[in-house]
């Protein structure tokens, strides 16, 4: 028994690493040395210690590593795998800042120093270097550019953010929430977008479920004694001991919020929420 539990961990490990092999490509002047096991969800804190809960919650799955090397510089590409490409970019932009300087790889990326990071489909790809060297950085940029094209697949973000009124976002702020969403175990699965709109800032979040008994079993669990199911638009405006007020409304599959706006600012918070529910 013991054996076979052996076997079957081993051809396990040697299929995750076959797969991780066909995302990374040959690097003019550098050799690839796969010194790295293949980071399953099991082990993933022996290698990013604390950092790995964050990439749990999200739904990581592997994480192979190579290491290209050229003299005495070297550069490191790790490609982490999530279940889709909402998770992938929930992690990416989790570790991103609106500030970074972005670049054209994968859906988006950007190039800090010594670091290329980027997302695309499911996966968050890093390539990084102790080398300050300009030509280094330049081979790195250009390692990025051939692992997205092996990744192939969409260049673009998760559908679902194209729903968010354009009117006053906060660029690249934008991100996915898979558990424990503004503190509360009921609500999973939520983009968040940040909003300034003549002065008042805000957040939206949309929950976008198949089965509409689950935005409404959210919706419930939110406004209690309130809850009304048989409304077709259910809309709430709460103090919620987490998060202060809370502008909700529920249709249908889709559960949206609004953070950061109190009482006397409901008529800005129901503006938002329109738009986001498509004008109905």
């Amino acid at each position: 028994m013991k054996r076979r539990l052996f076997v079957t961990a081993l051809l396990i490990t040697s299929m995750l690493a076959l797969q991780g092999q066909d995302l990374f490509p040959e690097l003019k002047g550098y050799r690839i040395s796969n010194d790295y096991p293949v980071y399953t969800p099991d082990d993933l804190w022996n290698y990013i210690n604390g950092a790995a809960d964050a990439y749990l919650q999200l739904g990581f799955i592997d994480l192979n590593i190579r290491e290209y090397v050229k003299g005495r510089n070297s550069i490191k590409a790790e490609i982490y795998r999530f279940g889709d490409d909402s998770r992938a970019f929930g992690i990416y932009s989790m570790e991103r800042s609106p500030g970074y300087n972005f670049i054209n790889a994968g859906v988006q990326g950007y190039n800090e120093e010594g670091a290329v990071h980027f997302y695309r489909g499911c996966y968050y790809v890093k390539v990084m270097s102790h080398s300050s060297s300009s030509k280094v950085n330049s081979a790195m940029i250009n390692l990025a550019g051939l692992i997205s094209s092996n990744i192939g697949g969409s260049g673009e973000f998760p559908k679902l953010l194209r729903l968010f009124p354009s009117e006053g976002l906060l660029k690249n702020q934008e991100t996915y929430l898979l558990e424990n969403v503004l503190g509360h175990e009921f609500l999973r699965g939520a983009f968040r977008v940040s909003y300034e709109v003549k002065g008042d800032r805000f957040d939206m979040y949309l929950f976008n479920c198949e089965d509409p008994d689950d935005a409404a079993a959210m919706a419930a669990g939110l406004a209690g004694e309130a809850w009304s199911p048989d409304e077709e638009v259910f809309k709430y405006a709460f103090e919620d001991g987490f998060n202060g007020v809370l502008h909700m409304a529920r249709q249908g599959g889709r559960l949206v919020l609004v953070t950061g706006l109190p009482f006397d600012k409901t008529l800005l918070a129901e503006r938002y929420i329109t738009m986001m529910l498509g004008g109905r």
